[in-house]
Protein backbone atom coordinates (compact mmCIF):
# COMPACT_ATOMS: atom_id res chain seq x y z
CA UNK A 1 0.00 0.00 0.00
CA UNK A 2 1.33 3.41 -0.98
CA UNK A 3 1.65 5.94 1.84
CA UNK A 4 0.36 9.45 1.19
CA UNK A 5 3.21 11.73 2.19
CA UNK A 6 1.92 14.96 0.70
CA UNK A 7 2.84 17.95 2.84
CA UNK A 8 -0.04 19.81 4.51
CA UNK A 9 -0.81 23.32 3.29
CA UNK A 10 -2.68 26.45 4.24
CA UNK A 11 -5.65 26.76 1.87
CA UNK A 12 -7.25 30.13 1.13
CA UNK A 13 -10.77 30.24 -0.29
CA UNK A 14 -11.43 33.32 -2.43
CA UNK A 15 -14.42 34.61 -4.34
CA UNK A 16 -14.51 36.83 -7.40
CA UNK A 17 -13.89 39.99 -5.36
CA UNK A 18 -10.78 42.14 -5.49
CA UNK A 19 -10.91 42.49 -1.68
CA UNK A 20 -10.05 38.79 -1.35
CA UNK A 21 -6.38 39.70 -1.68
CA UNK A 22 -6.50 40.33 2.10
CA UNK A 23 -7.40 36.65 2.53
CA UNK A 24 -4.39 35.56 0.49
CA UNK A 25 -2.19 37.88 2.56
CA UNK A 26 -3.57 36.43 5.82
CA UNK A 27 -3.08 32.90 4.49
CA UNK A 28 0.51 33.73 3.49
CA UNK A 29 1.24 34.97 7.01
CA UNK A 30 -0.21 31.79 8.56
CA UNK A 31 1.67 29.60 6.05
CA UNK A 32 4.92 31.43 6.87
CA UNK A 33 4.32 30.99 10.63
CA UNK A 34 3.56 27.28 10.21
CA UNK A 35 6.26 26.75 7.56
CA UNK A 36 3.71 25.35 5.09
CA UNK A 37 3.01 25.95 1.41
CA UNK A 38 0.09 28.17 0.43
CA UNK A 39 -2.75 27.12 -1.86
CA UNK A 40 -5.59 29.32 -3.14
CA UNK A 41 -8.93 27.99 -4.34
CA UNK A 42 -12.03 29.55 -5.87
CA UNK A 43 -15.29 27.87 -6.82
CA UNK A 44 -17.67 29.48 -9.30
CA UNK A 45 -21.23 28.27 -9.40
CA UNK A 46 -21.42 26.32 -12.64
CA UNK A 47 -24.96 27.57 -13.25
CA UNK A 48 -23.73 31.20 -13.17
CA UNK A 49 -20.90 30.68 -15.63
CA UNK A 50 -18.01 33.10 -16.02
CA UNK A 51 -17.95 36.67 -17.28
CA UNK A 52 -15.23 39.14 -18.25
CA UNK A 53 -15.37 40.99 -14.90
CA UNK A 54 -14.78 37.76 -12.97
CA UNK A 55 -11.85 36.93 -15.23
CA UNK A 56 -10.15 40.24 -14.53
CA UNK A 57 -10.59 39.90 -10.77
CA UNK A 58 -9.34 36.32 -10.83
CA UNK A 59 -6.30 37.40 -12.82
CA UNK A 60 -5.48 39.96 -10.11
CA UNK A 61 -6.01 37.36 -7.35
CA UNK A 62 -3.81 34.93 -9.28
CA UNK A 63 -1.11 37.62 -9.35
CA UNK A 64 -1.48 38.07 -5.59
CA UNK A 65 -1.18 34.29 -5.09
CA UNK A 66 1.96 34.22 -7.25
CA UNK A 67 3.46 36.98 -5.10
CA UNK A 68 3.36 34.48 -2.20
CA UNK A 69 4.41 31.47 -4.32
CA UNK A 70 0.95 29.95 -3.95
CA UNK A 71 -0.78 27.62 -6.34
CA UNK A 72 -4.29 28.68 -7.39
CA UNK A 73 -7.10 26.43 -8.58
CA UNK A 74 -10.48 27.49 -9.95
CA UNK A 75 -13.42 25.09 -10.08
CA UNK A 76 -16.91 25.31 -11.53
CA UNK A 77 -19.53 23.51 -9.46
CA UNK A 78 -22.92 24.28 -7.93
CA UNK A 79 -21.87 22.82 -4.55
CA UNK A 80 -18.94 25.07 -3.60
CA UNK A 81 -18.77 24.00 0.06
CA UNK A 82 -18.46 20.36 -0.95
CA UNK A 83 -15.77 21.15 -3.56
CA UNK A 84 -13.79 23.15 -0.98
CA UNK A 85 -14.11 20.37 1.62
CA UNK A 86 -12.96 17.70 -0.85
CA UNK A 87 -10.05 19.85 -2.06
CA UNK A 88 -9.06 20.63 1.55
CA UNK A 89 -9.04 16.94 2.43
CA UNK A 90 -7.25 15.91 -0.77
CA UNK A 91 -4.59 18.61 -0.34
CA UNK A 92 -4.14 17.95 3.39
CA UNK A 93 -5.13 21.48 4.38
CA UNK A 94 -3.88 22.27 7.86
CA UNK A 95 -5.96 25.47 7.97
CA UNK A 96 -8.65 26.95 5.73
CA UNK A 97 -8.75 30.73 5.40
CA UNK A 98 -12.03 32.36 4.32
CA UNK A 99 -13.75 35.71 4.43
CA UNK A 100 -16.02 36.55 7.34
CA UNK A 101 -19.66 35.78 6.49
CA UNK A 102 -22.05 38.69 6.22
CA UNK A 103 -25.36 38.73 8.01
CA UNK A 104 -27.79 36.49 6.16
CA UNK A 105 -24.98 34.52 4.50
CA UNK A 106 -25.52 31.21 2.72
CA UNK A 107 -24.03 29.07 5.48
CA UNK A 108 -21.05 28.16 3.27
CA UNK A 109 -18.51 28.13 6.12
CA UNK A 110 -20.84 26.25 8.45
CA UNK A 111 -21.29 23.53 5.80
CA UNK A 112 -17.53 23.14 5.38
CA UNK A 113 -17.14 22.97 9.17
CA UNK A 114 -19.88 20.34 9.34
CA UNK A 115 -18.19 18.20 6.67
CA UNK A 116 -14.69 18.62 8.14
CA UNK A 117 -15.10 19.49 11.84
CA UNK A 118 -11.42 18.76 12.50
CA UNK A 119 -10.25 21.40 9.98
CA UNK A 120 -9.31 24.69 11.63
CA UNK A 121 -10.93 27.63 9.84
CA UNK A 122 -9.69 31.20 10.07
CA UNK A 123 -12.18 33.84 8.93
CA UNK A 124 -10.87 37.27 7.98
CA UNK A 125 -13.18 40.29 8.13
CA UNK A 126 -13.04 43.42 5.98
CA UNK A 127 -10.60 45.03 8.46
CA UNK A 128 -8.28 42.00 8.30
CA UNK A 129 -9.22 40.90 11.82
CA UNK A 130 -9.01 37.11 12.18
CA UNK A 131 -11.53 34.82 13.87
CA UNK A 132 -11.01 31.10 14.44
CA UNK A 133 -13.62 28.37 14.34
CA UNK A 134 -12.82 25.82 16.98
CA UNK A 135 -12.79 22.13 16.25
CA UNK A 136 -15.43 19.94 17.75
CA UNK A 137 -15.86 16.25 18.36
CA UNK A 138 -18.87 14.71 16.58
CA UNK A 139 -19.69 12.53 19.60
CA UNK A 140 -19.71 15.56 21.91
CA UNK A 141 -21.95 17.38 19.45
CA UNK A 142 -24.44 14.50 19.37
CA UNK A 143 -24.40 14.33 23.18
CA UNK A 144 -25.06 18.09 23.37
CA UNK A 145 -27.96 17.74 20.95
CA UNK A 146 -29.56 15.12 23.21
CA UNK A 147 -29.46 17.46 26.19
CA UNK A 148 -32.67 19.23 27.00
CA UNK A 149 -32.94 22.62 28.67
CA UNK A 150 -34.24 20.95 31.84
CA UNK A 151 -31.17 18.70 32.07
CA UNK A 152 -28.79 21.66 32.34
CA UNK A 153 -28.41 22.87 35.91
Amino acid sequence: MKKNTKQPCVMVCVTQQESCSRLIEAGARIAREENLPLSVISVFKESNGMNANNGGVLENLFGCAQKYNASMNVYFNDSPALVIAVAAKKNHAATLVTGFPAEGSSGFIARIHEILPELPITMVDSNSNEYKIIQYDREELEEARRLSASSVH
